[in-house]
């Protein structure tokens, strides 16, 4: 979603190119809903959509792709404090064009060159809000498990083992065509892997491989 929408008190000016006015009048109602909108993700699709139960279904799991998005998020950070410092030397240099000047019209032009880096700042410091709202949920599940802070290499392989062969039980027949029989045998054990198997083939039949070395045998 385009941020600029929700980061100035009164866009009517940008109205101006609107001849139709009922055209403009939408367009204001939209200005102002956007106003109130909150592009952040929320605690709640964070917890149900990211860090589900699905995909992460220990806390471990949890935990390691709190890192993750908090990682990301940092490095967003990082990007967004380049593009401030950028855009603010750009408009140091438009505004000693603008003193140095004595055209009108290019005097005009450079004023709202200079115009657009500023809303191009303000975009950038509310999508780092944003960021930074995020940042506080996954970095307040991180804390709520110190037990993890840690750990021995030993230990974060076995929670990082269980993590991986609960999800696999949550999405079998994912797991088992991209890894196949050797994985799922390592994730499940051999025996429980066996049943798996004869369920999968009655209920749902045989994976694509399956039927291609059966007619190569053939």
């Amino acid at each position: 979603m385009n941020t600029l929408l929700t980061i100035l008190p009164s866009m009517n000016k940008y109205l101006q190119i609107i001849e139709n006015p009922k055209d403009k009048e939408l367009c204001e109602k939209v200005i102002e809903l956007f106003k109130k909108f909150d592009t952040a993700i929320t605690p709640i699709q964070i917890e149900n959509f990211i860090l589900n139960d699905i995909e992460f279904p220990t806390s471990y799991g949890k935990f390691t792709q709190c890192q993750l998005e908090l990682a990301s998020r940092f490095g967003q950070l990082i990007e967004i404090y380049y593009q401030i410092k950028e855009n603010e030397i750009k408009i140091r240099q438009k505004e000693r064009k603008i003193i140095e000047t004595q055209d009108d019209l290019e005097k005009e032009l450079l004023e709202l060159q200079k115009e657009k880096l500023e809303l191009k700042i303000l975009g950038s410091k509310r999508e780092l809000k944003k960021i930074l709202k995020e940042a506080r949920v996954f970095f307040g599940f991180y804390e709520k498990h110190p037990e993890f802070h840690e750990l021995s290499p030993e230990k974060a392989f076995k929670l990082e083992a269980e993590q991986w062969a609960k999800k696999t039980l949550n999405m079998p027949t994912v797991f088992e065509e991209r890894y196949g029989k050797d994985y799922m045998i390592k994730a499940l054990g051999k025996e429980n892997y066996q049943k798996f198997l004869e369920l999968r083939r009655k209920g749902f039949g045989l994976l694509p491989r399956e039927i291609f070395e059966i007619k190569k045998l053939k």
